[in-house]
């Protein structure tokens, strides 16, 4: 009898387990739809954080000169990196062309929201940061800002007193900068091939703004005709077409330069580094003297130099917002 009883107890505990779990299993399965759609809305809001930046950063390359191959670059690294064409709602470069701002949406699968009545999350990118509705908005914009440091500049220095505005005409080594000196610089090594080499491929040591930089006295006519003659032939015959207000952004022709300070020079001296400028070039004469004009670029692999308040000179894309 007593065992009869323990049997009728023990069901009656394993009837009460069941019901239980069974009252239990909506809350356990909301929980589990929960956390499947905050993962899956968390997923897609890093996909196409990462595809809008990736596409803000690609196209503020372009800035401040072409603002409409800056929006087409930026929509394609977006897409390309994740974002549909649909779900792109604007791509847009401000009216001072120093900023690039993607805004995308998407519509998310939600299992828990049918609970709630409705069958998709929204999710957003855009130029702000917050919510909106069931939405999550983050930011996707890219500014150009001056840059701090820089590899592959080539080794003639311009006096930081030159007018800088996009498309001054500038001549380089046209007469003395100071004493003894032309303008050409010896960066990594005072040989005659190693100042060639670093005006046709540009120098591939970091430099940053403060760095004092050595003069390479003399006119050295021959190493910087040949180096120019070759960066001039290798932009004609792989971008014919190429003019200083309208290029491709690896043109040969387009160079970095360092902006410098030539007063108090004698001699092999050290001129301190003040910034940075990007040129493009048009010929070089018979006695060295290099013709060009001040472009407005991004400079590639660049360090920027947000807190700098420089107006002019070189400089690179950086995520803002």
């Amino acid at each position: 009898m007593k065992k009869l009883w323990k049997r009728i107890s023990q069901g009656n505990r394993r009837g009460q387990s069941l019901l239980l779990i069974i009252a239990a299993l909506p809350v356990i399965v909301g929980s589990l739809a929960l956390v499947l759609d905050v993962a899956n809305l968390y997923f897609n809001q890093l996909e196409m954080q990462c595809a809008s930046d990736s596409g803000v950063l690609a196209g503020g390359a372009y800035l401040p000169s072409y603002p409409s191959q800056a929006i087409s670059t930026a929509t394609s690294y977006a897409e390309t990196n994740g974002l549909k064409a649909s779900e792109i709602v604007s791509v847009i470069v401000t009216p001072d062309h120093k900023e690039v701002i993607i805004k995308a949406t998407r519509n998310i699968p939600c299992f828990f929201c049918a609970v709630l009545g409705v069958s998709t999350a929204h999710a957003q990118v855009s130029s702000g940061s917050g919510s909106s509705g069931s939405g999550v908005t983050t930011t996707a914009t890219s500014g150009i800002v001056p840059i701090r440091s820089a590899i592959g500049i080539v080794p003639i220095g311009v006096d930081y007193r030159t007018d800088l505005s996009f498309g001054n005409p500038v001549t380089l080594k046209q007469n003395q900068v100071g004493a003894g000196n032309w303008g050409p610089l010896a960066l990594g090594g005072t040989g005659a091939d190693t100042y060639k080499n670093n005006i046709e491929t540009g120098y591939t040591g970091l430099v940053t703004v403060g760095d004092t930089l050595l003069t390479k006295p003399g006119n050295v006519v021959g190493p910087t005709k040949q180096g120019f003659d070759y960066r001039i032939s290798a932009g004609t015959n792989s971008f014919s077409t190429g003019t200083f207000n309208n290029h491709a952004l690896n043109d040969p022709r387009v160079m970095l330069i360092p902006i410098v300070d030539w007063s108090n020079i004698n001699g092999r001296s050290e001129v301190p580094l003040k910034g940075f400028a990007m040129m493009w070039i048009v010929s070089i004469t018979g006695n060295g003297a290099i013709n060009c004009y001040f472009i407005q670029q991004s400079v590639p692999n660049a360090i920027p130099d947000p807190g700098s308040v420089s107006t002019s000179g070189a400089t690179t894309p950086v995520l803002l917002r």
